[in-house]
């Protein structure tokens, strides 16, 4: 999310413009300051150690020269042993082959096989899932660098017992990071452990059948239990001897921030349960009778700028006016996310932390002087349970994103989208259509005056992945010269026009 949401600004190729460096960052979550892999906390203090013991024998070999002789060598250098990097020996580069041009040569923008390509680079497409699921199309397009955010897919076993579709639910969830990639990367891991455990503790000793309250309050449980491990444990961190790399690689993640949006298929009830927090979002569409797709919320978006949420902080906070402002917590964008310890601690740990652990300046102190200890928000999600439609009432299909789709379309245009799309799969209609002249939609801006949005005059039917259909669409549709310049600007200039988008759509169908 964009560091110009302050937090979140608002949220995962091609030649010399690969669209790795393209994607732009949304703006941040937060305004008051203006998939990755990282090394085990192990790893890295090994690797330290090892590093510090190789320099230690270098620095001794070079006082007491490289004499064998008896009494010739420390003791230092005589029990570690020199360690030697491999480092490649080149020749001196040439740089007459620079040329005398007065010239710049600039790096060429995105053609249009490479906005494909750059769109597909992360998609997928995964058939013969468990009962009830007939297909479901996901992607992603970074603007962060980074990208902030993540996502996961995939069945397990059924926390319930057996089922006629061979014990295993469905899970899909996205994650949008700010302030960062660390704690969306983390979630990619850690979240279902915790909610696994914590349906199997739901689950009756009498056999009697699970109720709709207990998965969700499981749910919910599993969010703040696995939060609290990340952002309560940070003084027990600063005051344990573990290593110093070690404890700033576990207080990293609870610098970071992330909205998560959680869906869970059940195929033996046909029952989707979907945990939000912050301002991803699911959404259901259906085909009615007379042939209109429906859209139904599934989610609702936690925000500084959602009625219901601001009364719930200011009742929370009545003696803190302030505390919800410009559709803001203190500056924070979302009001429910996992992390954000800086919203979370007391002013005396945060002070510990940014003076001895590198931790962040935020809220601004400057900005917002009546600032007290909170926490002001939490990863407590609101939690739905949806019957998933029986396909003789018509077909159905989940949409699940993060912000960055839904900052240039809305639920209802998203759904109509991929309504229209799955119409022409159905009929065998060609996927490729003819192009529609660029020079019918009027001159290309992109900047304060327009970012990058869904226009229906626009929209494109090309792609053959659902989810890479409504990016395309959402970044300018059949105005090619509109989607060709949102990807010509990288990070960071980027981040003021489109934000990192993370789309899966789940295609429903009969039991198995």
């Amino acid at each position: 999310m964009l560091s110009q949401r302050l937090v979140r600004q608002r949220p995962r190729l091609v030649t010399v413009t690969r669209v790795h460096h393209h994607q732009p960052l949304p703006r941040p979550r937060f305004s008051s300051t203006e998939a990755q892999k990282t090394s085990s906390p192990s790893v890295v203090g090994a690797g330290v150690v090892s590093f510090a013991a190789g320099l230690g024998a270098g620095w001794a070999l070079y006082r007491n020269g490289t004499n064998d002789k008896k009494g010739g060598a420390s003791p230092a250098a005589a029990q570690s042993p020199l360690v030697t990097a491999s480092v490649t020996t080149t020749s001196t580069p040439d740089l007459n082959e620079l040329g005398l041009s007065d010239q710049i040569a600039y790096t060429t923008p995105p053609t249009s096989e490479d906005v494909t390509q750059q769109l597909n680079e992360h998609a997928f497409t995964v058939r013969g899932a468990p009962g009830g699921v007939d297909r479901y199309d996901g992607a992603q397009l970074a603007s962060n660098s980074p990208c902030e955010d993540a996502f996961i897919h995939g069945s397990f076993s059924s926390p319930f017992g057996a089922t006629s579709s061979g014990g295993k639910w469905m899970a899909w969830a996205v994650f949008d990071g700010h302030c960062g990639w660390q704690l969306s990367n983390l979630l990619k891991t850690q979240l279902m452990p915790f909610v696994r455990r914590s349906l199997a503790d739901a689950k009756p000793t009498d056999k009697s059948e699970v109720s709709e309250e207990a998965v969700q309050q499981a749910l919910k449980s599993s969010f703040t239990t696995l939060d609290d491990a990340l952002v309560k444990s940070a003084t027990a961190i600063i005051e344990s001897d573990l290593p110093f790399p070690e404890k700033a690689r576990r207080l990293e993640p609870a610098y970071a921030g992330a909205c998560a949006l959680l869906t869970l298929f059940d195929p033996q009830a046909r029952k989707l349960h979907v945990a939000s927090t912050g301002d991803c979002r699911a959404v259901l569409g259906q085909k009615t009778a007379d042939g209109k797709w429906v859209a139904t919320a599934l989610s609702q978006d936690c925000t500084g700028a959602t009625p219901s949420e601001i009364e719930r902080i200011k009742a929370q906070f009545p003696d803190e006016p302030d505390v919800v402002q410009g559709g803001r917590v203190w500056g924070l964008q979302p009001s429910r996310t996992f992390g954000d310890g800086m919203w979370k601690w007391t002013a005396a740990l945060k002070k510990n932390l940014r003076y001895h652990f590198n931790g962040l300046s935020l809220p601004s102190q400057t900005r917002y002087k009546n600032y007290k200890d909170g926490p002001y928000v939490t990863a407590e999600p609101l939690v739905t349970t949806t019957q998933v439609p029986d396909p003789k009432e018509g077909p159905s299909f989940l949409i699940l994103a993060t912000d960055g789709l839904w900052d240039t379309m809305s639920s209802e245009q998203a759904v109509d989208l991929v309504g229209k799309w799955y119409d022409r799969q159905q009929k065998g209609v060609s996927v490729v259509e003819p192009e529609k002249q660029s020079q019918d939609f009027g001159p290309t801006i992109l900047g304060w005056k327009r970012q990058c949005k869904y226009e229906e005059r626009k929209a494109t039917f090309r792609d053959d992945n659902a989810a890479v259909h409504l990016m395309r669409n959402g970044l300018g549709g059949a105005d090619e010269e509109m989607v060709r310049g949102a990807l010509a600007f990288r990070y960071p200039n980027s981040r003021d026009i489109r934000d990192d988008i993370t789309v899966q759509v789940v295609f429903f169908g009969p039991g198995r």
